[in-house]
């Protein structure tokens, strides 16, 4: 399924005044590996945007999985600059990259330079209330686990790895265990009188969480 959005993006995605495109793909260390470099092109030339490591699957032993990386955080698109984090830009390589990865499989995003995510997660919060994992459980990611100390240089920087699940029952679980991170969070920070502004939105992503959870499992899905 990934090798249709090798296809998507090489035909080119817009967004906000420019176009996603792949620049090269170099074959990777193993057959089913592909190391492809994404541009970005507008009015003014063409740019890089990211690396996108994508491992399409070994059936029935491996799953894919796909890793975002090295992210060019300053765009530029007519003149105006661009943070690469929460802009259309990284909605649309996240939405795209997510909507043909098969249950089970999962996604690693560097969080390097994202400034909110990197210090939320070291303060220890859920990854799904960072800026970044609350994202990734919009777009059906259910299981979480933060490489905040990468083992060894071929495994690069700090990434959040986030995951679908099998299955029903395996979603369920996960949920389960989201719920009663995101209690805990509550218990301990939900009653705080001053709260400085990373501790405040992961309290909204909490009770938007909380809220999602409740619903009866027919709206939710």
């Amino acid at each position: 399924m990934l090798h249709n959005t090798i296809d998507v993006l090489n035909s080119g995605i817009s967004v906000n005044g420019a176009v996603i495109k792949i620049h090269s793909i170099v074959q990777g260390r193993f057959r089913e590996e592909q190391n492809v470099r994404l541009h970005y092109q507008s009015h003014e030339g063409e740019e890089y945007l990211l690396y996108v490591k994508i491992f399409h699957g070994r059936p029935p032993e491996y799953l894919p999985w796909v890793e975002l990386y090295g992210m060019n955080t300053h765009i530029c698109v007519d003149g105006k600059p661009v943070v690469y984090f929460d802009s259309a830009f990284e909605d649309t390589i996240l939405h795209t990259f997510s909507k043909n990865l098969r249950p089970g499989a999962r996604i690693f995003v560097e969080y390097l330079d994202d400034i909110e995510t990197r210090e939320q997660l070291r303060r220890g919060f859920p990854a799904v209330l960072s800026r970044l994992g609350y994202k990734m459980f919009k777009l059906g990611y259910t299981w979480f686990k933060d490489w905040y100390f990468p083992e060894g240089y071929l495994e690069g920087t700090q990434k959040l790895q986030a995951e679908t699940a099998l299955n029903q029952n395996h979603r369920s679980s996960h949920l389960k265990a989201i719920a009663d991170d995101v209690s805990r969070f509550m218990c301990t920070n939900g009653v705080a009188v001053v709260l400085d502004e990373y501790t405040r939105r992961a309290i909204l992503r909490a009770e938007s969480i909380t809220s999602v959870l409740n619903e009866p499992v027919s709206r939710r899905d």
